[in-house]
Protein backbone atom coordinates (compact mmCIF):
# COMPACT_ATOMS: atom_id res chain seq x y z
CA UNK A 1 0.00 0.00 0.00
CA UNK A 2 3.04 2.65 0.87
CA UNK A 3 4.39 1.89 -2.18
CA UNK A 4 1.21 2.39 -4.50
CA UNK A 5 0.98 5.37 -2.40
CA UNK A 6 4.31 6.44 -3.45
CA UNK A 7 3.81 5.98 -7.27
CA UNK A 8 0.42 7.49 -7.47
CA UNK A 9 2.42 10.81 -5.46
CA UNK A 10 5.05 10.32 -8.33
CA UNK A 11 2.51 9.98 -11.00
CA UNK A 12 0.72 13.48 -9.62
CA UNK A 13 4.18 14.66 -9.23
CA UNK A 14 4.73 14.07 -13.06
CA UNK A 15 1.32 15.28 -14.20
CA UNK A 16 1.43 18.21 -12.29
CA UNK A 17 4.75 19.06 -14.01
CA UNK A 18 3.22 18.44 -17.51
CA UNK A 19 0.47 21.33 -16.71
CA UNK A 20 3.05 23.74 -15.42
CA UNK A 21 5.20 23.11 -18.74
CA UNK A 22 1.94 23.33 -20.99
CA UNK A 23 0.76 26.22 -19.56
CA UNK A 24 1.17 29.28 -21.53
CA UNK A 25 3.13 32.19 -20.08
CA UNK A 26 0.53 35.41 -19.13
CA UNK A 27 1.51 38.51 -21.59
CA UNK A 28 1.15 41.74 -20.30
CA UNK A 29 0.42 44.68 -22.49
CA UNK A 30 3.52 46.85 -23.41
CA UNK A 31 4.11 50.68 -23.59
CA UNK A 32 5.91 52.31 -26.63
CA UNK A 33 6.39 56.06 -26.82
CA UNK A 34 7.54 58.36 -30.01
CA UNK A 35 8.55 61.84 -29.15
CA UNK A 36 9.35 64.38 -31.75
CA UNK A 37 10.15 67.97 -31.51
CA UNK A 38 6.31 68.80 -31.30
CA UNK A 39 4.65 65.59 -31.63
CA UNK A 40 4.20 62.55 -28.39
CA UNK A 41 2.55 59.44 -29.22
CA UNK A 42 2.23 56.57 -26.55
CA UNK A 43 1.10 52.91 -27.44
CA UNK A 44 -0.26 50.82 -25.22
CA UNK A 45 -1.30 46.80 -26.09
CA UNK A 46 -0.46 43.32 -24.98
CA UNK A 47 1.00 42.90 -28.88
CA UNK A 48 1.87 38.73 -27.88
CA UNK A 49 -1.91 38.59 -27.99
CA UNK A 50 -2.23 40.63 -31.27
CA UNK A 51 0.24 38.68 -33.18
CA UNK A 52 -1.62 35.29 -32.84
CA UNK A 53 -5.44 36.68 -32.98
CA UNK A 54 -8.08 34.25 -33.47
CA UNK A 55 -12.07 34.80 -34.42
CA UNK A 56 -13.63 36.44 -31.72
CA UNK A 57 -10.52 37.50 -29.45
CA UNK A 58 -10.36 41.27 -29.96
CA UNK A 59 -7.06 42.88 -28.86
CA UNK A 60 -7.35 46.17 -27.56
CA UNK A 61 -4.82 49.29 -28.32
CA UNK A 62 -4.85 52.22 -26.75
CA UNK A 63 -2.70 55.28 -28.26
CA UNK A 64 -2.10 58.85 -26.86
CA UNK A 65 -1.61 61.65 -29.15
CA UNK A 66 -0.56 65.25 -27.55
CA UNK A 67 1.40 67.82 -28.99
CA UNK A 68 3.78 71.37 -27.18
CA UNK A 69 3.36 73.27 -30.43
CA UNK A 70 5.16 76.48 -30.48
CA UNK A 71 2.17 78.58 -32.65
CA UNK A 72 -1.72 77.74 -32.29
CA UNK A 73 -2.68 75.07 -34.89
CA UNK A 74 -4.05 71.80 -35.39
CA UNK A 75 -2.82 67.78 -34.83
CA UNK A 76 -4.54 65.39 -38.03
CA UNK A 77 -4.83 61.55 -36.19
CA UNK A 78 -5.61 58.71 -39.06
CA UNK A 79 -4.51 55.05 -38.90
CA UNK A 80 -3.62 53.07 -41.85
CA UNK A 81 -3.29 48.83 -42.62
CA UNK A 82 -1.46 46.87 -45.16
CA UNK A 83 -1.38 42.95 -44.74
CA UNK A 84 -3.49 39.93 -46.09
CA UNK A 85 -5.21 39.45 -42.95
CA UNK A 86 -8.71 41.38 -43.43
CA UNK A 87 -9.52 43.13 -39.91
CA UNK A 88 -12.73 44.71 -37.97
CA UNK A 89 -12.07 47.95 -36.28
CA UNK A 90 -13.78 49.86 -33.43
CA UNK A 91 -12.21 53.44 -32.27
CA UNK A 92 -13.10 55.08 -29.42
CA UNK A 93 -11.87 58.41 -27.99
CA UNK A 94 -12.07 59.54 -24.17
CA UNK A 95 -11.83 63.04 -22.85
CA UNK A 96 -9.07 60.94 -20.08
CA UNK A 97 -6.81 58.49 -19.71
CA UNK A 98 -8.81 55.32 -20.09
CA UNK A 99 -8.58 52.78 -16.94
CA UNK A 100 -9.71 49.27 -16.23
CA UNK A 101 -13.42 49.92 -16.13
CA UNK A 102 -13.32 52.55 -19.48
CA UNK A 103 -13.80 55.55 -20.08
CA UNK A 104 -15.12 57.99 -17.08
CA UNK A 105 -17.84 60.33 -18.50
CA UNK A 106 -18.44 58.32 -21.57
CA UNK A 107 -16.38 57.49 -24.99
CA UNK A 108 -17.12 58.79 -28.35
CA UNK A 109 -17.12 56.37 -31.35
CA UNK A 110 -14.98 57.15 -34.05
CA UNK A 111 -15.75 54.04 -36.00
CA UNK A 112 -17.31 51.44 -35.46
CA UNK A 113 -17.01 47.51 -36.88
CA UNK A 114 -15.00 49.08 -39.19
CA UNK A 115 -13.58 46.68 -42.01
CA UNK A 116 -10.07 48.60 -42.07
CA UNK A 117 -8.69 49.15 -45.83
CA UNK A 118 -5.27 46.57 -46.55
CA UNK A 119 -4.09 49.65 -48.79
CA UNK A 120 -1.95 51.64 -46.59
CA UNK A 121 -4.19 54.67 -47.14
CA UNK A 122 -4.19 56.41 -43.90
CA UNK A 123 -7.78 57.08 -42.87
CA UNK A 124 -8.88 60.11 -40.62
CA UNK A 125 -9.50 59.56 -37.34
CA UNK A 126 -9.52 62.55 -35.07
CA UNK A 127 -8.46 66.06 -35.90
CA UNK A 128 -7.87 68.45 -32.93
CA UNK A 129 -6.33 71.75 -31.53
CA UNK A 130 -2.75 70.99 -30.62
CA UNK A 131 -3.72 71.80 -27.27
CA UNK A 132 -5.64 68.93 -26.98
CA UNK A 133 -4.81 65.34 -26.33
CA UNK A 134 -6.22 62.41 -28.02
CA UNK A 135 -6.59 59.10 -25.93
CA UNK A 136 -7.78 56.78 -28.48
CA UNK A 137 -8.90 52.91 -27.87
CA UNK A 138 -9.09 50.56 -31.13
CA UNK A 139 -10.28 47.50 -30.47
CA UNK A 140 -9.09 45.20 -34.00
CA UNK A 141 -10.49 41.75 -34.45
CA UNK A 142 -10.36 38.95 -37.49
CA UNK A 143 -12.82 39.92 -40.00
CA UNK A 144 -12.84 36.52 -41.74
CA UNK A 145 -10.74 33.40 -41.81
CA UNK A 146 -8.43 34.43 -44.30
CA UNK A 147 -4.61 33.23 -43.06
CA UNK A 148 -1.77 36.31 -43.79
CA UNK A 149 -0.62 39.17 -41.26
CA UNK A 150 -1.62 42.51 -41.17
CA UNK A 151 0.52 45.90 -40.16
CA UNK A 152 -1.62 48.68 -38.38
CA UNK A 153 -0.34 52.06 -37.73
CA UNK A 154 -1.64 54.94 -36.04
CA UNK A 155 -0.13 58.55 -37.77
CA UNK A 156 0.06 62.15 -36.66
CA UNK A 157 0.33 65.27 -38.69
CA UNK A 158 1.17 68.76 -37.06
CA UNK A 159 3.25 72.20 -36.29
CA UNK A 160 4.90 70.78 -39.54
CA UNK A 161 5.88 67.14 -38.10
CA UNK A 162 4.50 63.65 -38.58
CA UNK A 163 5.20 60.71 -36.59
CA UNK A 164 3.79 57.21 -36.70
CA UNK A 165 3.48 54.23 -33.99
CA UNK A 166 2.76 50.72 -34.19
CA UNK A 167 4.23 46.82 -33.50
CA UNK A 168 6.86 46.17 -35.66
CA UNK A 169 5.64 42.66 -36.38
CA UNK A 170 2.05 41.50 -38.13
CA UNK A 171 -0.58 42.66 -35.71
CA UNK A 172 -2.70 39.70 -37.26
CA UNK A 173 -1.48 36.07 -37.65
CA UNK A 174 -4.34 33.68 -38.92
CA UNK A 175 -4.65 29.85 -39.41
CA UNK A 176 -4.55 28.92 -35.61
CA UNK A 177 -2.83 29.35 -32.90
CA UNK A 178 0.94 29.12 -32.94
CA UNK A 179 3.07 26.20 -31.93
CA UNK A 180 5.07 28.11 -29.22
CA UNK A 181 8.23 26.21 -26.86
CA UNK A 182 5.93 25.51 -24.00
CA UNK A 183 3.29 23.54 -26.12
CA UNK A 184 6.15 21.76 -27.74
CA UNK A 185 7.53 20.87 -24.24
CA UNK A 186 4.29 19.65 -22.83
CA UNK A 187 3.51 17.32 -25.55
CA UNK A 188 7.05 16.22 -25.22
CA UNK A 189 6.26 15.43 -21.49
CA UNK A 190 3.13 13.40 -22.00
CA UNK A 191 4.88 11.13 -24.46
CA UNK A 192 7.17 10.57 -22.16
CA UNK A 193 5.05 9.92 -19.39
CA UNK A 194 2.89 7.83 -21.55
CA UNK A 195 5.93 6.16 -22.39
CA UNK A 196 6.85 4.99 -19.00
CA UNK A 197 3.63 4.38 -18.16
CA UNK A 198 2.99 1.78 -20.68
CA UNK A 199 6.36 -0.02 -19.94
CA UNK A 200 5.48 -0.59 -16.55
CA UNK A 201 2.08 -2.06 -17.50
CA UNK A 202 3.18 -4.67 -19.53
CA UNK A 203 6.12 -5.42 -17.39
CA UNK A 204 5.65 -9.29 -16.33
CA UNK A 205 7.18 -9.16 -12.42
CA UNK A 206 7.96 -5.79 -10.34
CA UNK A 207 11.19 -5.25 -8.74
CA UNK A 208 11.48 -3.67 -5.30
CA UNK A 209 10.54 0.09 -5.71
CA UNK A 210 9.26 -0.24 -8.82
CA UNK A 211 5.42 0.65 -9.13
CA UNK A 212 3.00 -1.30 -10.88
CA UNK A 213 -0.12 -0.32 -12.39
Amino acid sequence: MKRRAACATALSAIVAGVLVVAGPASAAPSTQVVQGEVLRLVSIADWDAASSLLPGQPVQWDVTVSAEAPDPGTVAVGISATGGAALRVDALRCAQEWHEGGCSGGATTLESGWSISLDGVEVPLVEMADTEVAHLRLVIALDGEDGGSTHVRVHARGAGESATIGPDGGLATTGGAPFAPWAIGGALALVATGAALSSVRHRGATRPGECRS
